[in-house]
């Protein structure tokens, strides 16, 4: 009984949202349509067919109005049109408005944390003057358009081991001390005692190390006793100073990587480097000791699984590089990748060594799934706005039936089969424009209401509130995919009510 509650309750309130939206821009659409209804009876419209379509839009009389009849003042068709039309528009603009604040944010991370642009220098490797020419090379690349940051840094593939358990493969980057990429990478993402213990292993070292420990200190002319003298450090005289002065290189590991290995400040891990030592039974992999110093939070899962950061003199020993393998260029907004790629590999053309790999390379894959979702779900949708438009063509050739003796007269009186057909394009784009404008009002409003009030997510997403980025392009898009799919519906019952003659509407009368 107890699991069918639970499966009966999320069923219960996703219909009550259902409802509480179709009631929602029921109200918003009968409001629009009793505007419409003043316009026309002040004969406020622009032009005479313009103003016919409002009359036989919004003049609809039932025979037995009752107090909703009284009220909406259309059919039941054309006010199911006008309601499936802007409950598509509400829809598609949420969602992809969500959606690209998801993807802006996913985006945001990876660029924040990825060079925009990496250069490889391979020739600088063979060259005794390897370091002066990388460094020559990352000034060179600081007049790069749009660059904020552009420094030589290194990055290799490693494995670590802590006495629990062993990470993946990963990848380990060694940054100049006080450099722009540490600004740029780590000092929004982790706290400054981390960073000291990264380029200052000796703040690493715990007192019992350091040979200190916690005992009685005698002081003149009071007891001895244990129980009424303070604990003090005092140096330790014994085999515990034997580990004093033992100092690690430190390392700042990502806190997905650093909960995976069960480690924390302090703590002490084993790099494994496959390229080692070449002994008596081949190549051997090579493995350093090195001390926590901290964990980072980027906010990327796989960012923070598979990276961790050493000093940069440390992780050209861990690699035996006698220079910095990669040089990053940061950009100050990843838009201007395009041009920025050009002037690099302009800059690198006299070097055939180096490669050139943009951040949009290094994460194809990723962004044409993201591409490839968005475009899914805005058909997905859009058959919500399909649907409306078939109501909109049934509701139409409904009318062009209850009308055609009215055509009949008007064309006897001397209006044009273009005429006509205007009248009943222009009605049914004004219920398409009824529909879509609803959509839009309540899509910003509700994309408003959700930046505004910042809705809570579950720390699985990695993600404090729900993201929502309005981007005006999707907006407009979606209107005139609306918009176009009223005017689609209504040229066939358009141009079949403007065919007959005035004679043949009026035969049977």
């Amino acid at each position: 009984m107890t699991g069918l509650a639970s499966w009966i309750l999320p069923v219960l309130e996703l219909v009550g949202v259902i409802l509480f939206a179709i009631l929602l821009v029921s109200l918003l659409v009968t409001g629009l349509l009793r505007v419409l209804r003043r316009l026309s009876d002040s004969r406020a419209a622009p032009s005479w067919r313009l103003l016919l379509a409002l009359r036989i839009l919004v003049g609809f009389r039932d025979e037995r109005p009752g107090r909703l009849r009284a009220w909406i003042p259309v059919s039941g068709q054309n006010f199911i049109a006008m309601v499936g039309t802007a409950i598509g528009v509400w829809a598609l603009i949420v969602v992809l408005s969500v959606m690209g604040g998801f993807e802006a944010d996913l985006k945001g991370k990876i660029v924040r944390h990825t060079p925009s642009i990496t250069v490889e220098p391979t020739r600088a490797a063979e060259d005794p003057n390897s370091a002066a020419l990388v460094k020559r090379l990352a000034d060179d690349l600081a007049s790069t358009p749009r660059a904020v940051a552009s420094e030589a840094y290194v990055e290799g593939e490693a494995m670590l081991t802590s006495p629990t358990n062993m990470s993946p493969g990963m990848v380990i980057r060694g940054l100049s001390d006080a450099g722009a990429l540490e600004r740029l990478w780590l000092l929004p993402t982790t706290t400054t005692m981390g960073l000291r213990g990264l380029y200052d292993p000796v703040r690493l070292i715990s007192d019992r190390e350091m040979g200190f420990r916690r005992g009685p200190m005698a002081r003149t002319g009071e007891s001895q006793n244990a129980a009424d003298t303070p604990e003090e450090v005092m140096p330790v005289i014994g085999a515990d100073a034997g580990r004093s002065g033992r100092v690690l290189p430190g390392i700042l590991l990502g806190e997905e990587l650093g909960r995976s290995l069960a480690v924390g400040t302090g703590d002490e891990i084993i790099a494994v480097i496959p390229d080692g030592d070449v002994g008596p039974m081949g190549v051997r992999p090579r493995t350093r000791t090195y001390r926590v110093a901290g964990t980072f939070v980027s906010g990327l899962y796989e960012h923070d699984l598979k990276t961790a950061y050493v000093s940069l003199d440390e992780a050209r020993e861990l690699f035996l590089l006698g220079a910095p393998n990669l040089v990053a260029v940061m950009l100050d907004d990843v838009d201007g990748l395009g041009p920025a790629e050009t002037a690099v590999r302009a800059m690198v053309a006299r070097d055939p060594g180096a490669t050139v790999r943009t951040v949009a390379q290094a994460n194809r894959s990723l962004f044409s799934a993201l591409l490839i979702e968005k475009i899914a779900m805005f058909l997905v949708l859009g058959l919500v706005i399909l649907v409306a438009a078939f109501n909109v063509f049934g509701s139409l050739v409904l009318i062009t039936m209850e009308k055609s003796r009215d055509v009949a007269v008007l064309r006897s009186l001397g209006a044009t089969r273009g005429g006509v057909r205007a009248v009943f394009l222009g009605l049914g784009m004004i219920i398409g424009t009824v529909g879509t404008g609803a959509g839009l009002l309540l899509g910003l409003g509700t994309c408003a209401y959700i930046a505004w009030a910042g809705i809570r997510l579950p720390t699985e997403y990695y993600l404090r509130e729900l993201p929502v980025q309005v981007r005006m392009v999707e907006v407009l898009l979606v209107a005139v995919a609306a918009l176009g799919a009223a005017l689609l519906a209504t040229i066939y019952p358009a141009s079949s009510v403007a065919r007959p003659s005035p004679s043949e509407g009026l035969r049977n009368d």
